[in-house]
Formats: C-alpha cells, structure tokens, sequence
C-alpha cells in the first residue's frame, strides 16, 4: 500500500531587528559625518552570504541597499545646512581707484579701500536653523521609513522564495506518489486486465504535466532569487539559499496595541510632526521680517601729502558708515506671514490624515492575518488530513476495482492543491506579518 507521509511543523519565529543605520563609503575628502559608518565589504565569504536565515538577510541588506545609502546621505546633507542658517554673510571688501584724482585740501585722494559686515538678526538666524534641524528630523524619519520598507521587501521576497522551494518539494514528492500510482495501474492493466490502456497513457500524461509544473517553479525560483539578490545589492546570479523553513509567525497583538504602536513609532507620522515643527518655525522667520539688518562698514581713502592747498598734511581719511534696510512694503510680510500659516495648517491636516491612514492599515492588515491564520488552521487541521485519508483509501478501493480511474485522479489532484495552498497561504500570512511589522514602524514581538 502507499505510504504518504505529510509534514506540516508550525513553529513560532520571532524577528529581533533594531534601527540599523545603514553603513556609508568613506573616502579622502568627504565629510566626519559621512565617515561615521564604513561601508561594508560586498565581496565577503560567499558561503556567508548565499547561506543565511531571513533575518541575517534583513541585516545585510539593510547594510548594503543603496536606497537606504542614499537615505542616510540626505540625512548628512540636512545636518550640514544647520551650520549654513546660523553663520552670518561674508564680510564685503571693496576698493576704488580714481581714473582722475579728487582735489581736496589735505591733498589728492587716489585710491580707496572699504571693508562691511551685514548684521542679520540673530533671532532670525536661530529660527533658521530650527527649520533646519526640522528637515533633518524629517530626513531621519525618512531613513527610517526607508529602512522598514526594503526589511519588508527582502522579508517578503524571502518568504516567496521559501514558498517556491516548498511548491517544488511538495510537486517532486507528489510526482513519486503519482509513479507509485502509475505502477499500480499498470500492474492492474497487465495482471488483472481491470483497467484500459487508455488509463495507462493517461497518469503518464498527468507526470509529464505535474514535471512540466515542476520546471515552472524552478524558472521561478531562479527569478526570487534574482529579486532577493537586488534588494542585497548582489549579483542577479547568486545562488541564494535561506536555512529558515517556511513556518507560520503568529501575530497576539490587539488591534488597539498595535495601532498605539504604529501611532507612537511610524516614521510617516514622525517625519509629518517634524514638518509642522519646520512651519510653525516658518511662521516665526515671517513676522521677523519685520526687523531690520544692519551693516556696518569701515572705509579708508589714501591721500597725498601734495595737492593744491599749500597747507595740505597729506593725511588718509578713515570712515564709519551703517546702515539698514527698512521693512516697509507691509502687505509682503502679511502675506509671508499668511503663507506660513496656511502651510503650517495643511501640515497638521496631513498629520491627521496620515493617523487615519495607519489606523486602516493596521486594522487591514490585522484582519487578513486573521483570516489568513483560520483558514491554515483549517487546511492543517481537517482539509489535508482529510485529503489523505481519501487518496489512501481511493487507491484501495481501486485497486479492488470498486472507483474508476478519474476519481483516483482527481483525489490525487485535490490532496496536491491543498497541500500547495497550504504553502502558500503560509507565505501570505508571514508577508501579511512583514507588513504589519513595516505598517507598525518597528517590531512586533
């Protein structure tokens, strides 16, 4: 009789990934920030790299993606526009040569020099840097966005990978049970003559179409790879293999802790609230346009000791001059002022309307898994056993010819789709679990 073994494991995996910033190149010439991190070494061990588990995946990719590089670059970018706001302008050198001298009566003046400093004000200067510090704020709530975003893909590409490696198992094991079928009908046609020929040339058809299922997953396999191997920043060849196995990764939150959650670590939200902090400021730079800058200048102007009085000294003059502008055009300030404001009012609506979004993903996502994690349990629990039972006991019963051969086939047929959706929905619910994680903006226990 048959033996038809089925495997199913459900073990619980918890992912422990912590804020990894993403390492960065370090060259002659770019700046200490940008030298915090060196780059990694892509041309490691190959065993260790075609050889890891999802989350030592998740670790090199988050180290080696050039998105999440050029997230944390523009985050070095932002910090370095803080210095720029609080500096004051260049100081202002000017000089004058006279094409015809000028005739004064301590002589004749030929050349001047002149040195000026703007003064802008200083609460100005602050502000701007404020709205500086908000960018960067903005930025690094952008790196974290990133960084959940390729965890989530290369989690899911993994798990895609691992479904097709499981579908290319489950086709190969069931290709054995079909031959083992194959030889009982076989052995029916030549010793009992109690089934047709036509019985025969057909399971032969049915293993030629199941090898040709199998070479389609195989062909897929190679493309998830090619995709896994991007995310890493890895040659499209590598031979990547995962040591975890596809098993289900239970999510106990509630809905309203995880929604606090994602409420509290969301790098959207976070990245939003440093806007509104950047407007308000806006607001603050608008009305001090109100304030005047000054500008202080020092001149000093050569003169001869010759000229057309007889008593002239021939002495230099030295001036001090200041100076400043006067904010009188009113109705540009008003409207710079009436600008902030609306910017800073649609800030906050996009806030709220970020909150919404969250709240509906997560709920989304939270009732998918729990769809999804029913109806495995199902499969697990009845449909596949059931399945079994019944392919077990087709082939007895036709094998004492009480079924015809297309109910021993189709039994075959139904015990592979359950098993195969068994896979897959496995798949989808570790994705499902990824993207509650990213949605969430951190881990879930």
């Amino acid at each position: 009789m048959l033996d038809i073994k089925i495997k199913i494991t459900i073990a619980a995996v918890v992912f422990s990934c912590g804020w990894i910033h993403s390492p960065s190149g370090c060259c002659p010439g770019k700046s200490a920030d940008a030298a915090e991190t060196p780059q990694v070494e892509l041309a490691e061990d190959q065993a260790s790299v075609e050889g890891r588990s999802i989350a030592g995946y998740v670790e090199l990719g988050l180290a080696a993606n050039p998105a999440i590089s050029e997230a944390h670059f523009k985050v070095v970018a932002a910090r370095h526009r803080i210095p720029q706001q609080q500096s004051l302008p260049d100081p202002m050198v000017n000089t004058k040569t006279f094409l015809s001298p000028v005739q004064t009566a301590a002589g004749e003046q030929r050349f001047a020099l002149g040195v000026s400093q703007k003064f802008t004000n200083s609460k100005r200067r602050r502000t701007k840097a404020a709205i500086a510090s908000a960018e960067v704020s903005a930025a690094m709530a952008e790196f974290q966005r990133v960084q959940l975003e390729i965890t989530e893909k290369i989690r899911i590409a993994c798990y895609q990978l691992l479904f097709v490696q499981k579908a290319a198992e489950i086709t190969a094991e069931d290709i054995e049970t079909l031959s083992q079928i194959s030889q009982i009908i076989q052995r029916q046609y030549e010793v009992k003559q109690s089934v047709t020929q036509q019985d025969v040339l057909n399971v032969e058809t049915e293993i030629s179409r199941v090898k040709n299922q199998l070479t389609v997953l195989r062909q897929k396999e190679k493309s998830y790879r090619g995709r896994l191997a991007r995310l890493l920043h890895l040659p499209p060849q590598t031979d990547l293999q995962i040591t975890d196995s596809l098993t289900a990764v239970p999510v106990e939150h509630s809905l309203q802790e995880l929604t606090d959650k994602a409420i509290q670590f969301r790098p959207e939200l976070a990245g939003q609230l440093a806007n509104i902090s950047r407007d308000r400021h806006k607001i603050c730079l608008a009305n001090l346009q109100r304030k005047p800058d000054f500008t202080v200048g020092l001149n000093w102007i050569s003169t001869s000791s010759s000229g057309l009085s007889p008593v002239a000294n021939g002495e230099d003059a030295v001036l001090l001059g200041i100076g400043f502008n006067l904010p009188v055009y009113r109705r540009r300030i008003t409207a710079a002022v009436g600008e902030a404001k609306a910017a800073t009012l649609a800030s906050s609506s996009r806030y709220e309307s970020l909150e919404d979004q969250v709240g509906e993903e997560v709920f989304d996502l939270i009732a998918r898994a729990e769809s999804s994690q029913a109806t495995l349990e199902m499969m697990q629990q009845d449909i596949i056993p059931n399945a079994a039972r019944t392919l077990e006991l087709s082939i007895e019963e036709y094998v004492n010819g009480d079924i015809k051969y297309v109910q021993l086939i189709d039994n075959w047929r139904a015990l592979l789709r359950y098993r195969l959706a068994e896979a897959q929905m496995i798949a989808d619910y570790n994705q499902i679990a990824a993207s509650l994680e990213r949605s969430v903006g951190g881990i879930v226990p």
